[in-house]
């Protein structure tokens, strides 16, 4: 938990800063590279925490606790979100951010109840890199959701039933165990 609490103030601080930065990513469509805006890219810091602190549990012991606590994760999610929300009037574009962590929360928890916690930290590492080289930063498709600006209602839209996905998906039994 403590380590989130400090990927959360390094993306605000982040996202405060250097509002205009931008990481070069080489674009596959078209050959030119695209420029993906740091504030974009920040909330996956603390995602990236959040997930590997769930790679980290004994998936066995989880499962076989005296209290079910299978409500943790997604609690723990929504609270990242709502700590984002509460903070995007006061950060650049603040609500394209919290529309991120969502987002990326949500795709996060998808991949560890389809595959694992470790494919899921990798993934959702390389998602908004995959997003740009594909969509082109200039004008992004509507699936571009970590893209677009905070006032977008598709872009919050599809990062919102992405982590309502994420969060029915984590309180089921994950695949991998229902495949044994």
């Amino acid at each position: 938990m403590p380590a989130i609490i400090v990927g959360m103030l390094v993306t605000g601080c982040a996202a405060v800063l250097v509002p205009q930065s931008v990481v070069p990513v080489p674009s596959i469509v078209g050959g030119l590279a695209a420029g993906l805006p740091l504030r974009y890219l920040a909330p996956v810091f603390p995602v990236l925490l959040f997930l590997y602190g769930q790679a980290r549990a004994d998936r066995t012991s989880e499962k076989l606790a005296t209290k079910n606590i299978r409500w943790l994760d997604p609690c723990l999610a929504l609270l990242m979100v709502g700590t984002a929300l509460l903070a995007a009037p006061l950060v650049p574009d603040g609500f394209a951010v919290a529309r991120n962590i969502a987002g990326y929360a949500g795709v996060g928890l998808l991949i560890r109840w389809l595959h694992t916690p470790g494919s899921a930290v990798a993934l959702t590492t390389f998602l908004p890199f995959v997003v740009v080289s594909l969509s082109g930063h200039s004008n992004p498709a509507w699936w571009a959701w970590p893209l677009h600006r905070g006032e977008d209602p598709v872009a919050a839209g599809c990062a919102l039933a992405l982590l309502a996905l994420g969060i029915v998906a984590s309180l089921r039994e994950p695949l991998e165990t229902r495949r044994r």
